[in-house]
């Protein structure tokens, strides 16, 4: 069941999501799909949640055929996707090979990766970027590796001075780079998550496991019990904005062998027990996962998890375009609020306050000497104010393009 039933089209995607493929999920589908009344805004909502290798197979599987114009544009993405996908499996492998003849450690994380774990096969999963994860103290080294391996910055900025990549890798968690001859994008990450509670001991040192690929080349991740929680506290701190999160977890605990009270112990230990419950509870209502019965009487009764679920259900299907992009302002609150129930105790609050109240544009656009980067928190709000009173005309904001450091 679907918290307050969203629409038939969000229905039948979700459907869609479901995995492993079985007979109750062809009628799932067949069921959602007879609701169906705007196959243009279920299309739409396949491409803002990047679904599309899921939702034609499992349409395909239900022997549901939507209208031709629908299905040519899901074949479309699905077989970009898979193009893609090959691009960014070979490339995971080159650049981790680099970063080792260097000895930076950098773990992959969800990728293509996580698509061979969740689903058996690279390519299903529908996959923008790489994801790695180094040291903090080895950022600046990486940072100058992959720009010799033709990689350029593209967010925060094309270009940061000594001092403002000091102030990055101090208050900010990642930058994203862009090849200039694939166009591939990079997160280069040295924290999983902005704040450090949610799970602590895990970082590019933790133990790590090979996911081999079909053609036997092998990718470096996040071992088992750190990957689940590290997927969870990924999407709550997204609370979830796009369902590909959800459905790749829910396929990864499906495919794992590990026992999901277990798993969300592990969760738990490491700080992303709420993250956890979350996640799990939303994949027994959206996805139709079966909860060991002990699991499900813990957190079914939980009222904080019950309010970031419905939380989550509201942020997924929101009007807005993109995941981050055009959120309303209450709908910015509804998911910061979110992210301090994550937690509890003063010093998650502290750690999240200092998470949300410096943001890394500020850090681009206003650079401080260090001695006064204390005041990044207090300039927030101004700053927020002062950038809704001066933006530019939507549809004329300028572009960031990929340059050199």
């Amino acid at each position: 069941m679907i918290g307050d039933a969203p629409t038939p089209e969000f229905a039948l995607t979700a459907a869609c999501c479901r995995w492993p493929p079985s007979a109750s999920r062809d009628s799932a589908v067949c069921a959602a799909a007879a609701d169906v009344r705007d196959w243009s805004e279920f299309s739409r909502l396949v491409g803002r949640h990047r679904v599309a290798g899921l939702a034609q197979k499992a349409l395909s599987s239900a022997n549901i055929s939507p209208p031709s114009a629908v299905a040519r544009a899901l074949a479309a993405r699905a077989a970009r996707s898979f193009r893609h996908n090959l691009l960014l499996a070979a490339e995971t492998i080159r650049l981790q090979g680099v970063l080792d003849a260097a000895g930076i450690p950098a773990p992959a994380l969800k990728g293509v990766a996580l698509a061979q774990l969740a689903y058996g096969d690279p390519t299903i999963k529908q996959t923008r970027d790489i994801d790695l994860l180094i040291p903090p103290e080895r950022a600046e080294e990486a940072l100058q590796i992959l720009h010799s391996e033709g990689y350029a910055l593209l967010y925060p900025a094309r270009h940061l001075n000594g001092a403002q990549r000091r102030a990055i890798f101090r208050y900010a968690r990642e930058v994203q780079l862009i090849h200039r001859g694939t166009n591939v994008l990079l997160e280069l990450q040295w924290r999983p998550t902005n704040n450090p509670l949610l799970l602590k001991g895990v970082d590019a040192r933790s133990a790590m496991q090979r996911v081999l690929l079909s053609d036997g080349a092998g990718i470096r991740t996040l071992e088992r019990n750190d990957l689940f929680a590290y997927l969870c506290a990924h999407g709550a701190q997204h609370a979830w904005s796009r369902l590909k999160w959800l459905a790749d977890l829910n396929a990864f605990v499906s495919a794992s062998s590990a026992d999901m009270l277990q798993l969300h112990r592990h969760a738990q230990r490491i700080g992303a027990g709420f993250c956890a419950g979350q996640a799990l509870l939303l994949c027994h209502q959206l996805l139709d996962l079966t909860l060991p019965h002990a699991l499900r009487a813990e957190i079914d009764g939980n009222e904080r998890l019950t309010r970031l679920a419905k939380t989550a259900i509201k942020t997924m299907t929101d009007k807005y375009a993109e995941a981050e992009k055009g959120r309303s302002f209450v709908s910015t609150v509804r998911v910061m609020h979110a992210q301090f129930l994550l937690g509890k105790g003063w010093a998650f609050f502290a750690a999240q306050y200092r998470a949300e109240s410096v943001r890394t544009l500020d850090i681009v656009e206003f650079p401080l000497p260090r001695l006064l980067q204390f005041l990044y928190p207090f300039l927030r709000l101004p700053l927020w104010l002062w950038r809704r009173a001066t933006a530019a005309p939507r549809g004329r904001r300028p572009r960031l393009e990929p340059d050199a450091f």
